[in-house]
């Protein structure tokens, strides 16, 4: 594109989050002009999600993103193991022995997968694609002939130079307090605070390499502790604590760390760890994703309780399933067209979606409860799961991605 300072392209991406940066690169070879908006210009949050599961790999593939995530650096993960507070082996849940394209997560910094992705999009000789970063929102233009979606944006760049941008649709992708989304009228229908947030920490692995790079949950009547890959040979520790809790982990000194998280597991008090931080669990979902000619996408639309590993594999599902939905570039300027592909799109795939949202949400207020009761109820599941091997393949392939048609 020209160094103008109006731009028309046929979508405007709001957002260059792991959403955004994903959706920027899988649209990089598909011949639509892009001008995507970001306003801030630091790094992701590196101690967020970083496990891409299978049916995304997938998405990956086909996006031709997978193998740059390798170059930067990606693992592979093959696998979760769940074990009692003494270390004996509960359950073993393997992905590698799938009939799947691709058996295995992959692990890649949270940072890495939008700053990857984002460089994709930037070095693709032939895509038309701008982005526009740092830059603050200064207007969103909402319309009659874009049927309530956007018609226009104008934000500043750092020299204080006004910036138009007049798109033919909007994939809006800007977080859970997503400006796009409130300036559109979309309504929050569904929100909900938990009570337990989340404290991650890192830690090098040191002698406790794992050549399959699996997940290791140790479940205990005082709460579960969890023991996560980590790419360049580190962990983290991830556990649910009670709000009160959280000034004792901020001030906490490594002997403290170590004294804490051996209540709950002995195997991983060694590791000398350090506070990564701290995250309140929120549930927000929209009461739909489509106005005229704009789109939801991400944490935008559906914020997701981390405990199940989704949130970040959703969003990319979600973004997969539109760009299906797309028209052609050369239709892009048909704005009734723009508004049918992103009704079916919603229509096709929304049920879908709710539908796992809801377990999600069931499963949130589970890790809510007291831990001795979910003490009491998980160890049974995962012993059920050993002893039934139609619900250990069904539970396997959930793990994976797999248990809906959604991308």
């Amino acid at each position: 594109m020209s160094n103008e300072k109006n731009y028309s392209p046929d979508i405007l991406i709001v957002g260059a989050g792991i959403a955004g940066a994903t959706i920027a690169a899988g649209l990089r070879k598909k011949g639509y002009s892009i001008v995507q908006i970001e306003n801030s210009k630091s790094n992701l949050d590196t101690a967020r999600g970083d496990h891409l599961g299978p049916r995304v790999v997938e998405v990956l593939d086909k996006w031709d993103i997978l193998k740059y995530f390798f170059d930067a650096g990606a693992e592979k993960r093959l696998g979760a193991k769940w074990f009692n507070s003494n270390g004996e082996l509960i359950h073993h849940s393997s992905v590698d022995d799938l009939p799947i394209p691709f058996p295995y997560f992959i692990i890649l910094n949270h940072e890495l997968i939008a700053s990857v992705s984002l460089n994709l999009a930037l070095n693709e000789s032939k895509y038309n694609y701008k982005l526009l970063r740092p830059v603050s929102l200064d207007k969103i233009v909402i319309a009659k002939e874009t049927h309530g979606g956007v018609k226009e944006v104008i934000v500043s760049n750092q020299k204080k130079e006004k910036i138009t941008i007049k798109p033919k649709l909007t994939i809006a992708c800007d977080g859970r307090s997503s400006r796009f989304r409130s300036a559109c009228g979309f309504k929050v229908s569904k929100s909900y605070n938990y009570t337990k947030p989340f404290v991650v920490l890192f830690g090098p692995k040191g002698e406790l390499k794992d050549p399959r790079n699996e997940i290791i949950n140790y479940i205990s009547p005082v709460g579960g502790v969890s023991r996560i890959p980590r790419m360049g040979g580190q962990w983290k520790i991830g556990l649910a604590i009670e709000k009160e809790d959280i000034s004792t982990w901020k001030k906490s000194s490594l002997e403290e760390r170590r004294n804490l998280i051996a209540k709950r597991s002995e195997q991983l008090m060694n590791i000398e760890t350090e506070v990564a931080g701290f995250y309140p669990v929120i549930r927000r979902e929209a009461d739909s994703w489509v106005k005229g000619n704009t789109v939801l996408i991400g944490d935008a639309s559906h914020t997701i309780h981390p405990a199940r590993g989704q949130g970040m594999n959703f969003g990319i599902r979600c973004a997969a399933k539109l760009l299906d939905f797309l028209p052609e570039p050369q239709d892009m300027h048909n704005i009734e067209l723009v508004i049918n592909c992103l009704k079916e799109f919603e229509f096709s795939e929304k049920p879908i979606v709710d539908k796992q949202l809801e377990e999600n949400h069931k499963y949130g207020l589970y890790t809510d409860t007291s831990f001795s009761s979910r003490f009491s109820e998980e160890i049974p599941h995962l012993e059920f799961l050993n002893k039934n091997i139609e619900a250990n393949f069904r539970y396997r392939m959930t793990m994976a991605g797999y248990a809906d048609r959604l991308s």
